[in-house]
């Protein structure tokens, strides 16, 4: 059997339906090489004879396909059991299935979306991996603020110009990266406005433009002052194997190229 190579293909164990160990056991039978990394959950995908996408264990949510980079927001936002959480742009579900595996399937996700279409993604991939503390919004983030909630933890995954190893035509203007920031800036305000006081908020693109990432961060810093930068600069020590660095402001992380770039920033609410 010839066994193809795949370079930057991972998977992410659903802990919540199978082990990492039995997981592993049922690929490799079927010939899927796996490689360990930082996580024990998480595995490289050095070669299998067939798309992981279309094996059964998928379809039982067993797993989940993901980039390692993307990994990291939810472990630096680091949820609890009893944590209620709001995931901001939550389609296609990766990293909302993360915070729901991280808390155990317990506390309370609230799962956000605007797309319509992306929606049905992110349903999916609820159902398919057994996750049960979910509510799913479908509307603006910018308008999440009219619910008068108030929130433990938030995830603001951006959306971003993206970046040239997610997608190799990336075509990126001024405009387009002007545009994007600006509409950042404005969900972070929404983000933080809903957090209770000592509650954290995680701001993560994967996009490389300081624009979309530091100067955003620098932009809040400068201008409220319910806010202070949580320094994770120390928590790329736990990232072995993985390309990051501190970002342009301190305490904030870069994952640089080989891996995909991303830039994960957390604040924490002082006083409302």
């Amino acid at each position: 059997m010839t066994i193809s190579t795949v370079e930057t293909q991972y998977i992410r164990v659903n802990t919540l339906k199978i082990t990492p160990k039995e997981l592993k056991g049922r690929l490799k039978s079927k010939g899927v090489k796996l490689e360990n990394t930082f996580l024990d959950y998480m595995f490289k995908v050095k070669g299998a004879p067939f798309s992981m996408g279309a094996t059964p264990e998928y379809l039982f949510g067993y797993y989940y396909l993901q980039s390692i980079s993307s990994t990291i927001p939810p472990l630096v936002l680091n949820p609890s059991e009893n944590d209620v959480v709001l995931d901001m742009c939550s389609a296609p579900g990766g990293k909302t299935t993360h915070l729901s595996q991280l808390m155990n399937n317990k506390g309370v996700v609230v799962a956000n979306e605007l797309n319509r279409k992306r929606m049905r993604s992110l349903k999916s991939n609820i159902y398919r991996m057994g996750i049960t503390n979910t509510i799913l919004l479908n509307m603006d983030a910018l308008r999440l603020k009219k619910f008068n909630m108030l929130f433990d933890k938030i995830l603001l995954d951006a959306p971003c110009t993206g970046n040239p190893i997610k997608d190799k035509n990336r075509v990126v203007s001024k405009r387009d990266i002007r545009y994007c920031a600006l509409r950042q800036k404005n969900m972070l305000n929404v983000g933080i406005d809903m957090l209770k006081e000592g509650g954290e908020i995680v701001y993560s693109t994967c996009s490389p433009e300081i624009e979309e990432n530091e100067d955003v961060i620098e932009y809040i810093l400068n201008t409220r002052r319910d806010i202070e930068l949580v320094d994770v600069g120390e928590f790329k020590n736990n990232l072995k194997g993985i390309s990051v660095i501190e970002g342009k402001v301190r305490g904030t992380l870069k994952v640089v190229p080989p891996n995909e770039p991303f830039f994960i920033a957390k604040l924490r609410k002082i006083k409302n």
